[in-house]
């Protein structure tokens, strides 16, 4: 057998995306894949399809919890793999080799991340990710959680995801493995995932509370000035505002 992969999916009242979540895990060529499924309570029918099909799954959980981040803990304190990696409800795997493209592309790096197909209303684009992820970078964007292999060890050295935080959780976890402890990583620059941008990150009306959370976060790791002068030499260099 190989490397341990720990498969986890949120899901609260998408019945639609939590089948075809399931059936891109289910259709991975990976052979050593545990399938973790967390589900919210859901009333749409997404607790019974899981009860249903529990045979799939390596454990599975459906009760009421604080948010998305609750739930994430959850899933992260029953995995026994060596890599996370979370496809919530409604984002599916490219192909039934997406995982194995990453651990084929990675040589023990604690983030293994490659490329995801945004789909946004009726339009969809690819996001791809930059070879060095710098401070300058984790200011403005971030890493794909559908298209990340995780090391669990990160969250053993630097705790869960933050649950005061609404929004911004998850890049506040990366950033703070990447830019304030220099955990290793590599990008594969190859397709894993699809996502789709309906969350409450992306909404606009949450944008004032998105900033609040990043910039609370940047305050409380790093220096003020390090950081302000940062941003500063980053509205010199006018080619990081071109889109890729």
């Amino acid at each position: 057998m190989g490397i341990k992969i720990s498969v986890i999916t949120i899901n609260l009242n998408n019945l639609k995306g939590l089948k075809r979540t399931v059936q891109s895990v289910l259709d991975q060529t990976y052979p050593d894949i545990e399938y973790l499924v967390i589900d919210g309570g859901s009333t749409d029918g997404g607790k019974e399809f899981i009860q249903d099909n529990q045979n799939q799954f390596s454990f599975f959980l459906s009760e009421i919890d604080t948010g998305v981040y609750d739930a994430m803990n959850k899933g992260i304190k029953k995995s026994t793999g060596k890599y996370l990696i979370f496809l919530n409800s409604g984002d599916f795997f490219s192909n039934s080799y997406s995982i194995s493209t990453l651990i084929k592309n990675s040589n023990g790096e604690d983030l293994v991340f490659g490329n995801i197909l945004v789909q946004q209303f009726d339009k969809s684009y690819v996001r791809k990710y930059p070879e060095n992820l710098t401070f300058k970078y984790f200011y403005y964007a971030s890493i794909p959680h559908p298209a990340c292999l995780i090391s669990k060890k990160l969250f053993e050295l630097y705790g869960l995801y933050d649950t005061k935080l609404k929004i911004a959780a998850d890049w506040k976890f990366f950033l703070v493995a990447v830019v304030k402890h220099g955990c290793s990583y590599r990008y594969v620059d190859e397709m894993i995932s699809t996502f789709r941008v309906d969350g409450i990150s992306s909404l606009p009306e949450n944008s004032e509370l998105l900033e609040n959370e990043r910039v609370m976060t940047l305050k409380k790791y790093f220096n003020m000035k390090f950081w302000l002068y940062t941003i500063y030499l980053e509205a010199l260099d006018k080619s990081f505002y071109k889109k890729s």
